[in-house]
C-alpha cells in the first residue's frame, strides 16, 4: 500500500510538471475583461505588422509569400498554449530568412520546410535537456557582430529590387560586383519608388518621437508610427492598381501571385526531387550541413534575448522558451512554415500597445488567417521595391553602432572579435562567422583556464620582521592550470630560497582532481624536513576535495579568517625560530 502511494505521488508530481510545461493553465483562469481588450489591442496592431513582414521576409529567402504568412499565423497560434512573455511574437524573421537562403539557395522549398523541422527538434531537445547555458558560450559582442553581418548581407540582397535588376548573386562580393557592372541598367521607377518608400518610413518612425502634451495626439501619432510599414504598402499597391488598371502594366516590378487559404497539416517530407534527383532523408541533412545547428542556436539566442528584454524583472525560463520555440518549427513544419522565432520589432509593439497576455499570439494570427483567405489577389500588387524598402529599414536598427566606441574603451579584443564576426559574416557567410567568433570566445575563456593571472609578491607582516611570498591565482584553479601554477611556484621559490610561500585560494571557488593532486605535490615536495609552502584561505569545497584525495596524509592549512596572518606564521617554522604548530590551524 505503501508503493501505491508513493508511486501515485510521483504520477502527480510528473502531471503537475507536464501541465507547468502548458503555461496557458496558469494564466487563463485569471483572464478578464481588461486582458481580452488590451490583448485584442495588441494583437491587432501587431497582426497588421505581421503581413508586410511576413511576405518580405519570404522574398529573403526566396520564397514565395504564402510561406511567411504560413509562418506567422502558427507561430502566433503555438506560443499562446505553451510561451511565457506576453510581449514575445513568433514568426519569421530576417535572420532566419537570410540563413535559409545562405544554406538552401536554389533548392526546392521542400527543403526549407525540412529545415524548419529539424531545427524545431534540435530546439525542442536543448529545452528537455536544459542545454540553454550553451548559449551563453557565444558572447554579446559576438553576437552583435553575427547581427550586423546579417543586416548587412539583408541589406545588400535587396539593393537588387530597390534598383529594379535582375541578377542573380550567391555571396557578398558577386553581388556587389554584379550591380556595380549594371548600375547602368537600372529601373529609375523602381529606384524613386524604393527610396521614397524609406524616406517615409523613415519620417514615421521620427513621428512617434515628436513631444506633445495631447494624450490623444501622441497616441495617434504612435499608433500612425507603428503602422508605417502597412501604411506604404497600402499607399504604393493603391497606386501600383491604378496604373495596372489604366495601363495593364505598372510602371515598377510587382509580387508574384499568392494562392489564397491554408495549407493542409502533413508531416514534412523526409525526400525531395532537385535536379531531376531525388534526396533521401541523409542527402537531405548533407545539404543543410552546419544549417542544422546555426538555425537553431541563431533562433534560441533571438528568442531568449527578446523575453529578457521584456521580462519586466520576472526570470525567464530558458528551457520553457526553447521548448516553445521547438514546439512552433516542428509544427510550422507541418503546414509549410519557414523556420520562425521571435522578433524584437513586433514584441516591441506588442509591449507599447499595452499587451496582457499571450492571447494577443491568438488575434494577431487570426489576422493572418483573415488575410491568407480574403486579401491573397490583392497582394500582388505589392511592388518589389516596396518591400525591399520595408526590409533595409527593418534591419538597419538592428546594427548597434554605439556599440562599438563603448567596446574599444571597455575590452579592445571584445571590439575585435565583433568586427571579425562580422567581416567575416559578410565575405564568407554569417554562419562562418558565427563560428569563428564562438571559438574565438572559447579560446580566450581557455587561456584564462589554463593561464590565469598569478599574482606574486613579497610581502611582510606587520606584526613582525617575518617576511613571506604571496602566491594567489586571481581566476580560480582547473587542470589546465595545474602545470602553470607549478612552474610559478617553483619560479618564486626559485627567487627567494629561504623565505616561505603562501598559496591563498581565496579566488578559488572548487578544484578539480588534478589541480588537487597538484597542491599535494607541491606541498609534499616544499614541507619534506619543514613547512616552507602553506594554503590559506580554503572555502568548504576545496577542503573536501583535498579530504577526500589525502585519506592518509593530513595537509596543513590556514583558516579563511581576520587571524589567518597570525596563524600561518605559527604554522611555519621560520628557519631562525622553530615555532611549534597551534591548534587554531587546521589539518584535512
Amino acid at each position: 500500500m505503501r508503493k501505491f502511494s508513493t508511486s501515485s505521488g510521483q504520477l502527480r508530481h510528473v502531471k503537475r510538471s507536464y501541465l507547468q510545461r502548458i503555461h496557458i493553465t496558469q494564466w487563463l483562469p485569471q483572464y478578464k475583461k481588461f486582458d481580452f481588450i488590451s490583448d485584442l489591442v495588441a494583437g491587432l496592431t501587431v497582426g497588421m505588422m505581421l503581413i508586410p513582414q511576413s511576405i518580405a521576409y519570404a522574398g529573403i529567402a526566396s520564397l514565395p509569400a504564402q510561406y511567411g504568412l504560413y509562418t506567422a499565423f502558427v507561430g502566433s497560434f503555438t506560443y499562446v498554449i505553451f510561451g511565457t512573455i506576453k510581449q514575445v511574437s513568433i514568426g519569421p524573421t530576417s535572420l532566419l530568412s537570410m540563413l535559409s537562403f545562405t544554406y538552401l539557395e536554389g533548392y526546392p522549398v521542400d527543403y526549407v520546410i525540412f529545415l524548419t523541422f529539424l531545427a524545431g527538434c534540435v530546439e525542442l531537445a536543448m529545452g528537455l535537456l536544459n542545454l540553454g547555458f550553451l548559449v551563453d558560450f557565444i558572447s554579446p559582442p559576438v553576437s552583435a557582430g553575427f547581427t550586423a553581418a546579417i543586416s548587412f548581407l539583408i541589406m545588400a540582397s535587396q539593393l537588387k529590387s530597390l534598383l529594379g535588376l535582375k541578377i542573380v548573386a550567391h555571396d557578398f562580393v558577386e553581388l556587389m560586383t554584379l550591380i556595380l557592372r549594371n548600375i547602368g541598367n537600372i529601373k529609375w521607377s523602381d529606384t524613386v519608388l524604393g527610396f521614397s518608400s524609406i524616406l517615409f518610413l523613415f519620417l514615421l518612425k521620427k513621428l512617434s518621437c515628436l513631444p506633445s502634451k495631447n494624450r490623444t495626439l501622441q497616441k495617434t501619432l504612435w499608433f500612425v508610427s507603428i503602422s508605417r510599414n502597412a501604411l506604404i504598402v497600402v499607399i504604393t499597391s493603391v497606386i501600383a492598381y491604378y496604373y495596372c488598371d489604366r495601363d495593364g502594366k505598372a510602371p515598377f516590378a510587382l509580387s508574384s501571385k499568392v494562392p489564397s487559404g491554408l495549407p493542409q497539416f502533413s508531416l514534412p517530407k523526409l525526400s525531395a526531387v532537385h535536379n531531376n534527383q531525388t534526396s533521401d532523408f541523409f542527402d537531405m541533412i548533407h545539404t543543410l550541413g552546419s544549417g542544422i545547428f546555426v538555425v537553431p542556436i541563431c533562433a534560441i539566442l533571438s528568442n531568449i534575448a527578446i523575453a529578457k528584454s521584456f521580462a519586466s524583472g520576472v526570470i525567464v525560463d530558458a528551457s520553457q522558451e526553447m521548448i516553445t520555440l521547438g514546439i512552433c518549427n516542428i509544427f510550422g513544419s507541418c503546414v509549410q512554415a519557414m523556420p520562425s522565432s521571435g522578433a524584437f520589432s513586433r514584441s516591441a509593439v506588442a509591449n507599447a500597445s499595452g499587451v496582457r497576455t499571450p492571447m494577443q499570439g491568438f488575434y494577431s494570427g487570426t489576422v493572418i488567417i483573415l488575410a491568407l483567405s480574403f486579401l491573397t489577389p490583392y497582394f500582388y500588387y505589392i511592388p518589389k521595391a516596396t518591400l525591399a524598402a520595408v526590409l533595409i529599414s527593418a534591419v538597419s536598427s538592428m546594427i548597434e553602432y554605439s556599440l562599438l566606441p563603448v567596446l574599444w574603451r571597455t575590452n579592445r579584443i571584445d571590439f575585435c572579435f565583433c568586427l571579425i564576426t562580422c567581416c567575416l559574416g559578410v565575405i564568407y557567410g554569417a554562419d562562418i562567422g558565427l563560428i569563428v567568433g564562438a571559438v574565438l570566445n572559447l579560446v580566450v575563456l581557455l587561456k584564462d583556464w589554463s593561464r590565469p593571472n598569478i599574482i606574486i609578491k613579497l610581502c611582510s607582516w606587520e606584526k613582525t620582521d617575518n617576511t613571506y611570498v604571496l602566491i594567489k591565482p586571481e581566476f580560480g584553479l582547473c587542470y589546465p592550470a595545474r602545470d602553470y601554477l607549478t612552474e610559478k611556484v617553483i619560479e618564486a621559490q626559485a627567487q627567494h630560497e629561504h623565505i616561505p610561500m603562501v598559496l591563498d585560494l581565496s579566488n578559488v571557488l572548487k578544484i578539480d582532481y588534478a589541480a588537487a593532486e597538484a597542491l599535494k605535490n607541491l606541498l609534499e615536495t616544499y614541507n619534506q624536513d619543514k613547512v616552507k609552502l602553506v594554503l590559506v584561505n580554503l572555502n568548504d569545497r576545496v577542503r573536501e576535495t583535498l579530504k577526500k584525495l589525502n585519506r592518509s596524509d593530513k595537509i596543513k592549512y590556514c583558516h579563511s579568517s581576520s587571524t589567518v596572518y597570525d596563524e600561518m606564521f605559527e604554522l611555519i617554522e621560520d628557519p631562525g625560530n622553530k615555532i611549534p604548530l597551534l591548534e587554531c590551524c587546521g589539518e584535512v
